[in-house]
């Protein structure tokens, strides 16, 4: 051996929001010392324990470096923290026991530097190094979920890798999501071996909460009245709303053919006005199974739009799709063809859709890379939609949010025919992040519109302005939301008479939804006593808060009736089985009212006849 010594650096890439680490690896050789020389295997756990809202994780670094060869040894190891990275307590050690590390920051990292107090020398032989230290903001509680995402160590040059995390004992807490998924998961542990991954994405909880208020600012430029709408968030397969005020109320609310939740106002000539949206939203890791019929059923109606093009889903350069034919397929491509521009972001950029960004590749924002998705997608025959919403977002250069200024995002869905559902999916974030938005979503986008007939219409909540206006506020939130659960039956008139006869008569009334949230499959039954009822049984297919909708059916005397001769019918309206309306009318005998109109008109003819002698005399006089 010699004193000469050759460094060699290893650097570790990861997500920069949550950790990233510099690995530097001195070896003392009388040779350049090169990766082949050494193998490191890596085990990291993660112990979790919670202070009130507050998480906090003990970190243990286990790295076993093996000398592949009898001339190189490893003397020495480095890490580096960014200032960000909150960890205290650190504790370092090798095999012959403490370590005390060397400290030294500047204005972006921290770093600890180790020298091994008697590296094991020699072919094969093994060092350990040990680095225990705790951390508060690695794990973040969020509302009703835990969050987080770990850096994973890519460059490990055959070394295996093994990711602990231990959740605290008395935790109800599951993880939900995970990308990639985990090796293992026994009791209130998780494990991943070898994640080829960047970074490893998990959610602890199956539903985020979202206490939500949106405001719509409308203006009349006109010297007229108009009609105008705007989107409240809607009920979709993964979030469920809960209303607890529009104020002012819409004259109207109704439901489009996309699934939209649109409201009608009335503006005065020259007139301007604020509308307030408040309530919590639940977004769900799972589909909604009492969802999953709606879906499928509005489905038929969305087939004949859902393959068309449309102003920003159209591509001419088809060659440069011509390799694909899944939606893996299209949404790596949509993934990987674009560079997210982030200067475009805070400036005034014009929407360039699909064709624009395939030959400006570099200047792409969220919208591109939906519209890319899109457009590829259907070209493809695979039914596809925009959604435009809220990303919940902790880095913006991680995940952007670049719709409009008031911290909109876009992101794509596909259907797929195999699960007979819709599924969300995020090239942008991926584009970004690095993490999987394909085989697993998260809890941290919100609806508040869905683009499957046209590629701008309607506008999203936070694109209602007159000025320069902070439009949107959500928070997460631990709040648990309660449905409540109510209907009414409105402008059901039943004639005070009905004849006996064979005619059948129409009736009609609204049922509306006075709840908090969306009513799904409503049964509503119309019974008739002495009367017979054409359609006893109707299911309104789904009614939105404040939305009513018309039910028609028929009714006429029944046969029976005419034999007992009863005088009088009535029908009573029952919604979940609870009786909410009941209305009387007087059955008359068919030959009664020809009786009666006989004589009326009997009547009639002679009032006539008097009136023209009483007029003829006093004419003569």
């Amino acid at each position: 051996m010699t004193n000469n010594k050759s460094i060699s650096n290893i650097k570790i890439k990861i997500f920069k929001l949550i950790l990233f680490f510099l690995l530097f690896f001195w070896f003392s050789s009388i040779k350049n010392a090169y990766a082949a020389d050494f193998r490191a295997d890596y085990e990291v756990e993660y112990n979790l324990s919670q202070f009130k809202e507050s998480l906090s994780s003990k970190v243990k670094f286990k790295i076993k470096i093996t000398n592949l060869r009898g001339d190189v040894y490893v003397n020495k190891f480095a890490i580096s923290f960014p200032r960000s990275f909150v960890i205290s307590n650190i504790q370092s050690s090798d095999d012959h026991g403490t370590i005390v590390p060397g400290i030294t920051s500047d204005d972006v990292n921290t770093k600890l530097e180790m020298e091994f107090s008697q590296p094991n020398v020699g072919r094969e032989s093994i060092n350990n190094f040990y680095l225990n230290f705790d951390q508060t903001n690695l794990f973040k509680a969020n509302g009703n979920v835990w969050e987080v995402a770990l850096p994973v160590i890519e460059n490990r040059k055959g070394g295996s890798y093994k990711i602990v995390v231990t959740l605290p004992s008395d935790t109800d807490k599951k993880i939900s999501i995970s990308k990639p998924k985990p090796d293992l998961v026994s009791g209130n542990q998780v494990i991943w071996n070898n994640p080829q991954t960047k970074t490893i994405y998990a959610i602890f909880g199956d539903s985020q909460i979202y206490r939500t208020e949106l405001t719509y600012h409308l203006k009349n430029s006109e010297i007229y009245p108009v009609s105008t709408e705007v989107a409240f968030p809607p009920d979709s397969l993964y979030q469920k709303i809960f209303i607890e005020s529009i104020n002012p109320e819409p004259s109207k609310v109704y439901q489009d053919i996309d699934g939209n939740y649109l409201g009608k106002y009335l503006l005065k000539p020259l007139e301007s006005k604020t509308i307030i949206f408040r309530g919590l939203i639940e977004v769900f890791s799972e589909p909604r199974e009492e969802m999953m019929s709606r879906m499928r059923k509005m489905l038929i109606s969305q087939k004949d739009y859902l393959l068309s093009q449309q102003k920003f889903w159209q591509i001419k350069s088809l060659d440069k799709i011509s390799n694909m034919s899944t939606a893996e397929g299209v949404y790596n491509f949509s993934a990987n063809s674009l560079k997210y521009n982030y200067k475009k972001v805070n400036s005034n950029n014009s929407r360039l859709g699909a064709e624009g960004v395939l030959l400006r590749p570099d200047q792409a924002v969220c919208l591109e890379f939906t519209d890319l998705f899109i457009a590829t997608a259907r070209e493809k025959g695979i039914f596809a939609r925009e959604i435009e919403g809220y990303g919940f977002s902790y880095d913006p250069q991680l995940q952007p949010l670049s719709l409009v200024s008031d911290v909109l995002h876009a992101w794509p869905e596909y259907y797929s025919k195999e699960g007979e559902l819709w599924v969300p999916v995020d090239p942008t974030w991926e584009n970004t992040s690095g993490i999987d938005y394909f085989s697993s979503f998260d809890l941290n986008h919100i609806v508040f519109a869905i683009h499957g007939k046209k590629s701008d219409y309607p506008l999203p909540a936070g694109m209602y302005k007159t000025g320069d206006s902070k439009d949107i506020s959500i928070k997460a939130t631990t709040e648990i939301p309660v449905d409540k659960k109510e209907v009414g039956i409105a402008n059901f008139n039943l004639p005070l008479r009905i004849s006996d006869n064979k005619k059948d008569y129409r009736g009609k009334f609204f049922v509306k939804n006075n709840g908090n949230v969306y009513l799904l499959e409503i049964p509503v039954e119309v019974k008739g006593e002495n009367l017979e009822i054409g359609q006893k049984k109707i299911f309104i297919d789904s009614l939105a808060p404040y939305e009513e909708k018309e039910v028609d059916f028929t009714y006429r005397v029944s046969s029976a009736n005419k034999k007992t001769g009863k005088s009088q019918g009535k029908i009573s309206i029952f919604i979940y089985g609870n009786k909410l309306l009941e209305r009387y009318t007087e059955i008359i005998p068919f030959v009664y009212l020809v009786l009666i109109i006989g004589a009326f008109s009997v009547f009639v003819v002679a009032a006539v006849f008097l009136t023209g002698k009483l007029i003829l005399k006093k004419r003569k006089t």
